[in-house]
């Protein structure tokens, strides 16, 4: 879980990925950036004062406490770009968030992630090949993520929905704003097996800009990235020219040549920026990947290292797994034990690695 100085970097008024890894390169910790006095910032930031002034009033402290009331109540898990656990695909991209926000009981650590984009204005067709994809990805015993809007994204996610597959979705707005409204209910389906993501605070509107700058974690979770219609100037280009950046695998459902929902797929293949998804086998081919992993097989080294646990133990690794992570006192009321039993189960869990301890007493399930 981030701390209130690491979600108060990420809300200072000129700092942004680079510059946050920079910062915690030279100076150690968000936190000792807060406590330097005028002159050392000054000295850092130059005659940058807006940022300077943002330190040292510290005028982002409120909406970071408020933040983390939010990330309790709904149990939503926060990583720092320096965390152990922050989602190693994302480590590697280097315009990572430096904060990301996760909600929902799936892990962004899966074997095989596969991004399926498109076209919010997407044909019958668009919607018949988006359904293939997922059957097959299914086979492949990869997870889905996409992005919440109309057309293809949506449709992404519900076809996993109908077939118990882990899908994920990257917002551009806060969790407490699901946009398009129209799509609540999904979301809130997708909790169960997966999630929601966002570099957001709460009461980010989706403003236009947003969804550029999601795009980035979309392409930087997956593996693979598959564009299944899309205009020349649309979204889903966006995110396979950054999956390209990213060494990504790109794959490109071809199309007519005069259908507007065509030109960035066939684009994308005639330039070589993508692969020609003209048989659902070539996914299997170029990745590399084969059949034998089902979802269910390549889902159970997710799981379940509670099953063979008994009593106390096995009852604190499935309540951290319910709640992502918990720190002791809220384990002590939830458990309703001793504090020197739970201590004692604790202690064993680390040594048998099916938790593990984090600052502030915080613990995990592995």
């Amino acid at each position: 879980m981030t701390d209130i100085f690491q979600l108060a970097l990420s809300k200072t008024y000129g700092i942004g990925s680079a510059i946050a890894q920079e910062i915690i390169k030279n100076i150690g910790s968000a936190r000792a950036l807060f406590e330097m006095n005028e002159a050392d910032l000054r000295f850092i930031f130059k005659n940058r004062e807006k940022t300077i002034q943002d330190i040292l009033s510290r005028r982002m402290f409120n909406d970071c406490e408020k933040e983390l009331e939010f990330m309790q109540k709904y149990n939503i898990r926060s990583y720092f770009f320096t965390d152990e656990d922050y989602p190693s695909r994302l480590k590697n991209i280097p315009d990572k968030p430096v904060c990301l926000f996760v909600q929902g009981n799936g892990s962004l650590e899966y074997p095989r992630i596969v991004a399926v984009v498109g076209s919010r204005k997407c044909s019958d067709y668009g919607l018949q090949i988006t359904q293939r994809i997922t059957e097959e990805l299914q086979k492949l015993g990869a997870i889905v993520i996409s992005g919440l809007a109309y057309g293809i994204d949506s449709a992404a996610h519900r076809n996993c929905l109908n077939r118990n597959i882990p899908t994920f979705a990257v917002m551009g707005t806060g969790l407490d704003r699901i946009y398009p409204k129209e799509h609540f209910s999904l979301s809130q389906a997708m909790l169960t097996n997966g999630g929601l993501v966002t570099e957001y605070f709460t009461g980010t509107k989706p403003n236009p800009y947003n969804f550029p700058a999601r795009n980035r974690i979309i392409a930087g979770l997956s593996d693979a990235v598959i564009v299944v219609e899309a205009s020349k100037t649309g979204g889903a280009l966006l995110t396979a020219r950054l999956a390209n950046d990213y060494n990504r695998e790109v794959f490109a459902v071809p199309g007519r040549i005069d259908d507007k929902n065509s030109e960035g797929c066939n684009f994308l293949i005639e330039s070589h920026r993508a692969n020609i998804l003209s048989d659902m086998t070539i996914i299997e081919k170029v990745m590399s990947w084969n059949q034998h992993a089902t979802t269910q097989s390549v889902f159970k080294q997710e799981e379940d290292k509670g099953t063979a646990l008994i009593g106390l133990e096995k009852k604190i690794y499935y309540k951290l797994k319910e709640k992502g992570e918990l720190d002791i006192d809220t384990l002590l009321v939830e458990m309703n034990v001793s504090a020197n039993d739970l201590s004692s189960a604790l202690l064993n869990m680390e040594l048998s690695d099916v938790v593990i301890s984090k600052p502030g007493k915080v613990y995990k399930a592995l």
